[in-house]
Formats: structure tokens, C-alpha cells, sequence
């Protein structure tokens, strides 16, 4: 049976970088990991060493040493499990206390997920709805089934076509296994000593993460101004949404441009907005025919 092509928005937002930025970043760790293994060995040996030159017994030695690692990894895979049935858990708590849209009067958003699933090539995933006034949400899940959470919020306050453009950014997170590497990449977060500089590090991948989520949903909706408008929502709310126009936008942009906020922004789990909206604007070329392009290069 001859394997069907990929989607064509799927391969456009997709960056090969990201994967390139996670694997340094895993290699950064994994060395930062070894340093302390060395340091902590050839501390033992030193310590070994001089407590047989002082008293008689071998107190700490490298065979302890390497048992109490051993151990330490031991700890260090079952406290990963947890985090695995704890995603499970959540999938049950959603079951149990939020609305699946399953056989709801919002069943319009199963069908359509599935259908955006069968044009990705991707597992269908169930969506959820919780209460809470605030437009977010979120994507979870290791495998099958693959949950989406949507806050009342976003259900009161988007439009149809505007939680279209959520959904999709949350099922993008699901198809370039974000939600899977979120789930394991857990257990280096929990490190300790060393677990707040590996969050730190792992965000930079998180961050990229979220603007080709953004990507995806661009080109699959193939509109940015929607994808844009559904954006500004989710940040500064519905009331102001209107306000935050070009004017503000470029207001902020320049106000932006700075070494300082881009540090500020390593410390975030999110894009700021007004750099997500500067990345969907330069990756409008990723929706515009051909014709377009070519008529755009002429004229310049």
C-alpha cells in the first residue's frame, strides 16, 4: 500500500532546527550531568584516600559512590513513570469533571478535529472544555488518546474560526511530538541543584516549539490575520484585543528591540506576543501562490 504524501502545511511549518536545538540542548545537559559525575568520583577517590590515611576503614568509597548513582537513576526512572500515569490521571480528571465535546452541542469541534487529524496524518485527539474565564489552552499526552484542554474563556470569547486557529496550534504540539518530549524531558527538570538551569535551557526549545505550533496553524488556515487576532486574544483579552492595532503593534515592536527583553524572554515559556506576531508576518511567504511571489520579486 503506497504511504500517502505529507500534508503540505505539515511540511512548510515544520524546522528541522528545532530538533537541532533540542539535541544541543540534550547534549549541553548531558555534559553539565558528566561534569558533576566526575567532580563527585574524583571528589570520593580524594576523600577515600585521605580517610584511610587518617583512621583505618574505607569510608566513601568509589564502589559506594557508583551505587548511590546507580540508585539515584533507579529514583530518577521511577519518578518518570509517575510523571507518565500522572498524565493519565489528568486525562481521567478530565473525564470526569470537564465537558468532552464527544456528543455535545459542541460536537461541531470533534468532527472538525478529525478531520484536520486525517489531513496531518496524525492520532485524533479529544478536546475538553473546563471552566475558567481566561482564554488559554493546552495540549497533553505521551500516546494515544492525545488530550486538548480549552478553557471556557477561549469557548466564550474566539469566534469559531478564531478557536479553529487555537485547536490547530494545540494539535500541531501533538503531530512534531511536542507533547511527548514535554512529558519525558520532565524528569531533567526535576534534577536537583541543576534542575531550575535545565528548565531554563529547555524553554529555548519550548519557545520554538510554540512558534512552529503558530507556523502550523498558519498554514493550514492559510489566513494570518486570523491566526494573528486569535493570538492578541489569548494575551491581552477580548475587551482590548481591537486596541492592540498595527499602531500599538509597531509602538511595541521597536520598544522591544532590545538585548535586555530578549534575556527577559529566555525566562518565559512563550514567544513574547509581539514576536509571535512578528514571526506569522514573515511567514506569510509559506501561504502566498507562486504567482504572487514572483509578481512580489519582479516589482522589487
Amino acid at each position: 500500500m503506497q504511504q500517502q504524501p505529507e500534508n503540505e502545511a505539515v511540511t512548510k511549518a515544520r524546522r528541522s532546527s528545532d530538533l537541532v536545538v533540542l539535541i544541543s540542548i540534550l547534549v549541553g545537559i548531558g555534559v553539565v550531568l558528566f561534569v558533576f559525575f566526575l567532580m563527585g568520583l574524583l571528589l570520593t577517590i580524594a576523600g577515600s584516600e585521605f580517610m584511610r590515611d587518617e583512621y583505618t576503614g574505607e569510608v566513601g568509597t568509589v564502589v559506594d559512590y557508583l551505587l548511590g548513582i546507580g540508585f539515584y537513576a533507579f529514583f530518577l526512572g521511577i519518578f518518570l513513570v509517575i510523571l507518565l500515569v500522572t498524565i493519565r490521571v489528568m486525562r481521567q480528571s478530565f473525564l470526569g469533571n470537564a465537558l468532552q465535546v464527544e456528543y455535545s452541542n459542541y460536537a461541531w469541534l470533534r468532527d472538525w478535529s478529525n478531520k484536520v487529524a486525517e489531513d496531518l496524518q496524525m492520532p485524533r485527539v479529544e478536546i475538553f472544555i473546563t471552566q475558567d474565564p481566561v482564554i488559554n489552552a493546552y495540549a497533553i499526552g505521551f500516546k494515544t488518546p492525545y488530550n486538548i484542554m480549552l478553557n471556557s474563556g477561549a469557548i466564550r470569547y474566539l469566534s469559531k474560526e478564531e478557536l479553529k486557529a487555537v485547536v490547530v496550534h494545540e494539535m500541531a504540539h501533538v503531530k512534531y511530538h511536542h507533547t511527548q518530549w514535554n512529558a519525558y524531558l520532565g524528569i531533567l527538570t526535576a534534577l536537583p541543584i541543576i534542575g531550575g538551569l535545565t528548565s531554563w535551557l529547555i524553554a529555548f526549545w519550548g519557545r520554538r516549539a510554540e512558534l512552529t505550533a503558530d507556523r502550523l496553524a498558519l498554514c493550514y488556515l492559510k489566513d494570518v490575520e486570523l491566526v494573528k487576532n486569535s493570538l492578541v486574544k489569548v494575551h491581552v483579552g477580548p475587551d482590548v484585543a481591537a486596541s492592540f492595532n498595527d499602531v500599538a503593534r509597531q509602538w511595541q515592536v521597536i520598544n522591544t528591540e532590545s538585548t535586555f527583553n530578549r534575556f527577559s524572554q529566555t525566562f518565559s515559556s512563550h514567544p513574547f506576543l509581539v514576536r509571535r506576531l512578528q514571526h506569522l508576518d514573515n511567514s506569510t511567504y509559506l501561504i502566498t501562490p507562486p504567482a504572487q511571489k514572483e509578481a512580489h520579486a519582479t516589482t522589487h
